[in-house]
């Protein structure tokens, strides 16, 4: 029984340490970990990504469109 107690013992400390790992892989993929706390300013979502010339233009257009309506252009 003892070789029992001593398995499952070696199971969760091995189960934490699985744990631990996922959440620094969903860290170093730009997933927040879900015991952090996330601060207000609400930073951009894409934040150190790299994106596409396709994605930048849509992204600097959307934001001249924005300023256009802002200022009351088309």
């Amino acid at each position: 029984m003892d070789i029992v107690a001593a398995l499952k013992s070696e199971e969760k400390k091995l189960e934490t340490q699985l744990g631990g790992i996922r959440q620094a892989i969903l860290a170093l993929n730009g997933h927040a970990l879900s015991g952090r706390v996330v601060s207000s300013d609400r930073g951009s979502k894409l934040k150190g990504r790299k994106l596409s010339a396709a994605h930048r233009r849509a992204i600097k257009l959307g934001i001249q469109k924005a300023k256009a309506r802002k200022t009351g252009g088309k």
